[in-house]
């Protein structure tokens, strides 16, 4: 394989809500429709790393297609669904496993939502939230997954469908009833495409300390797009809605994660060290990155990534999205939503 037989094409549109990865609007995930035109290119027989794997879009696709794909991420809720999204299920025996829970729970009764949540729902909706949160260690990690984006499906849809798929709009002062355990139920059958086989596994853990989780030299490829360095707080919209209703202390885990503009630079170099470290002396790494407005300034990722890496990269693809669920913040902000794709071949090095 050799990078000049990578073909980047531009998609008209990066949307493909019906399959697994319509499950949960996690924030900034890369495109399923993009991740696997690249990934149909690829070698069969190699090992694919994705080390800031989010929701696991490119493991997922990956493990379609080659040998094995791993996936690092330091976020517990895109661990949760990127797991959800690899393992081995079936949408027809979760639909009868959790009508069999459903049956025994009493939803006359009352379970309070926690009171930072209680403000984007239907007080009938996060009743039923509540009820069948107690349920939801009996859940399979697919069924998990799905019952965390219900919430913020649900959540959306109480307050009228003002927001967006990735966006969350005013709160609506008369919100909506939504039936939360027939959401929960039609999205375990709509998005029910489960891999044929187990070559993928998603790990919590820092990027930072990659070699520690990954064996020396064990990686051919390195496929990811990594945290924005504009610092997106990947704890924020929809997921913070779920850290609500979960009790969860957002604040500690968005301090583990790699958005704080001071020590991004550092931070990154340190990532790039460590996939040196884990590939092997040939291995293909691909970076999807993109331009960024600061301050007024609109900075280029692939000029940002060329600068701090040890190693001039092979390729660097520009290209421009206009059909994109950021279209409106990019008319907003006046700007264009353009990406670069930086690609380093080791075997040049």
């Amino acid at each position: 394989m050799t990078t000049e037989q990578l073909s980047f094409t531009k998609l008209e549109s990066v949307s493909n809500q019906n399959s697994i990865h319509g499950i949960y609007p996690y924030r900034g995930k890369i495109s399923s429709l993009d991740a696997a035109n690249v990934i149909s290119q690829l070698p069969h027989d190699k090992t694919l790393l994705d080390p800031f794997c989010g929701s696991g879009t490119i493991v997922y696709e990956a493990a379609k297609r080659l040998r094995y794909a791993f996936g690092v991420d330091n976020n517990p809720i895109a661990i949760q669904i990127a797991n959800g999204k690899i393992s081995q299920f079936s949408p027809e025996a979760s639909m009868f496993r959790l009508r069999r829970i459903i049956e025994k729970v009493n939803f006359s009764s009352i379970c309070p939502i926690p009171p930072k949540a209680e403000r984007y729902f239907h007080p009938d909706t996060a009743n039923e939230i509540m009820l069948l949160k107690q349920h939801y260690d009996e859940f399979n990690d697919y069924e998990k997954a799905a019952f965390l984006g219900t919430i913020c499906l649900v959540a959306r849809a109480c307050n009228h469908y003002k927001w967006s798929s990735t966006q969350i709009g005013q709160l609506s002062d008369n919100k909506r009833y939504v039936n939360f355990v027939d959401r929960f139920l039609y999205k375990i059958i709509k998005h029910g495409y489960p891999l044929r086989s187990n070559n993928a596994k998603v790990m919590l853990g820092d990027t930072r300390k990659l070699s520690e989780l990954i064996p020396m030299k064990s990686v051919d490829i390195v496929y990811t797009s990594p945290p924005y360095f504009d610092c997106l707080d990947y704890t924020s919209y929809y997921t913070r809605i779920v850290h609500h209703v979960f009790g969860n202390d957002f604040e500690r885990i968005k301090a583990g994660l790699i958005q704080n503009r001071a020590t991004y630079e550092q931070d990154m170099i340190n990532c790039l060290d460590e996939i040196d470290k884990v590939t092997t002396d040939d291995a293909i790494i691909i970076f999807v990155v993109g331009d960024k407005k600061i301050g007024g300034e609109v900075i280029n990722g692939g000029d940002f990534f060329t600068r701090i890496s040890k190693h001039k990269p092979i390729h660097i693809l520009e290209r421009e999205y206009t059909k994109t669920a950021s279209k409106i913040w990019d008319s907003i902000n006046k700007t264009k939503r353009r990406e670069q794709i930086v690609v380093w071949d080791k075997s040049k090095w």
